[in-house]
C-alpha cells in the first residue's frame, strides 16, 4: 500500500485545501490521518490513485512524499498487536508507523512502515 505524507506549516484550513485539491481532481480519499508539533502539520493519506493524488498536491504546492506500507492481517483480540511488536522487535525492527485501516468482525488490517520492510516481511510473514 502506497502511503502519501505531507508535511506543512500548521495552519486554518490546511486539510480543506488539500481535500479540496483532490477532490477538484475526482481522487477519493480513503484514509486520513493528521497530526500537529508545534508549527508543523504531518497529513498521511490513502488514495486509490497515489501517482494521480501525488501530482496534484505537488501541483498545489505541497511536499509530499510517498512511501509503500505492509498490510498485516490481525485476529481481533487482546495481544495480537504485542506479538506483531515483539517479533519485530526480536529481529531488531523498528516500528516506525502503524494504524488500523479496516476493522471487520474477528479481524484488523493495519498498514505499517517500519526500518527494514523487506526484513519484516520474512519476520511477519503469516500475518501478510
Amino acid at each position: 500500500m502506497t502511503e502519501l505524507t505531507i508535511v506543512a506549516k500548521d495552519r486554518v484550513g490546511l486539510l480543506a485545501d488539500i481535500s479540496d485539491a483532490l477532490g477538484k481532481e475526482n481522487i477519493n480519499i480513503e484514509f486520513v490521518s493528521v497530526e500537529t508539533t508545534a508549527s508543523t502539520a504531518i497529513v498521511h493519506l490513502k488514495v486509490a490513485d497515489s501517482p494521480a493524488a501525488k501530482k496534484c498536491l505537488t501541483s498545489a504546492g505541497f511536499r509530499v512524499v510517498d512511501k509503500h506500507n505492509l498490510l498485516l492481517r490481525l485476529k481481533d483480540r487482546p495481544g495480537e498487536l504485542a506479538k506483531v511488536s515483539r517479533k519485530l522487535a526480536d529481529s531488531g525492527i523498528n516500528i516506525k508507523n502503524v494504524y488500523i485501516l479496516d476493522a471487520a468482525k474477528d479481524e484488523k488490517i493495519m498498514a505499517m512502515d517500519t526500518s527494514d520492510n523487506d526484513k519484516a516481511k520474512t519476520v511477519l510473514k503469516s500475518y501478510l
